[in-house]
Formats: C-alpha cells, structure tokens, sequence
C-alpha cells in the first residue's frame, strides 16, 4: 500500500473515530516520514480527549529525543497521576531522574521533589498489591 494512501486512510478513520487512539497510530506514521512537527501537534491535540498511557509515554519520548525534559517529564507525570500501578511510567521518570546529569532542566527543584515522593506512593502501592502473594 503507498504511504500516502494509508496516512489518509489513517486520517479518515481518525476523522469518523475522533475518540479512538488511532491518533497514535498516523503520529507515528507521520513521524517514520520525517513529519515531527505534525506527528507531535496530532499526538499532543489526540492525548487531550484520550490521554492512555502508551500515547503519553510516546510523546515524553519524542520530547526527550529533541531534548525537552521537562515536556517529558511532564507526560511521565501525567501517566503517574492518572495511574500509579504503571509501573513503567514511574520507571522512565525514576531513570530520568537518574541521569539529570545528562539532562538540562530536571535535576533540582520542587518537580522532582513531587516527582519522588509521588514514587515512594507508587512503591508503597505495589508493596501493598503484592503482599497478598508468597515471595518464594
């Protein structure tokens, strides 16, 4: 299938579904072809009516890659916020954290203050999730 034909595809079904995720779907088309600027407009405008997990982690990466940290920290706390049992969310922000060195903008400060206690709450809910289970 020609490129152009499954972006407009894409748009089309994204057109008659305008609450379905498929918006991450074109996002990541468009951004396969070097179209960023609209990936990432698409993305962000599709994250306001359906804010999941997978669309904001996708964005806190492309966000990353063009070395906005505190963008992507923002969508890391955002998956964290409307859910803390994910765990990879809280995993991405801990490692970015981890290497503040390495990025500008997120390794001081009242964000990251509310960032970690937010992760101690995350990691006292999967303690007490998981102490219903044997540890041998």
């Amino acid at each position: 299938m020609d490129d152009n034909v499954y972006i407009k595809r894409l748009r089309e079904r994204l057109r008659q579904k305008p609450d379905s995720r498929l918006f991450l779907s074109l996002a990541e088309e468009l951004r396969k072809r070097g179209k960023m600027d609209e990936a990432k407009a698409i993305l962000s405008d599709g994250i306001k009516q359906n804010p999941f997990a997978a669309a904001r982690l996708t964005l806190r990466r492309w966000y990353l890659l063009d070395d906005i940290p505190s963008e992507a920290e923002k969508e890391s706390l955002g998956v964290i916020e409307k859910s803390l049992q994910d765990a990879h969310a809280c995993e991405m922000l801990a490692e970015g954290y981890e290497g503040a060195g390495r990025l500008s903008g997120i390794g001081n400060g009242d964000a990251k203050e509310r960032a970690l206690t937010r992760l101690e709450r995350f990691s006292e809910a999967v303690r007490v999730r998981f102490a219903q289970y044997p540890t041998s």
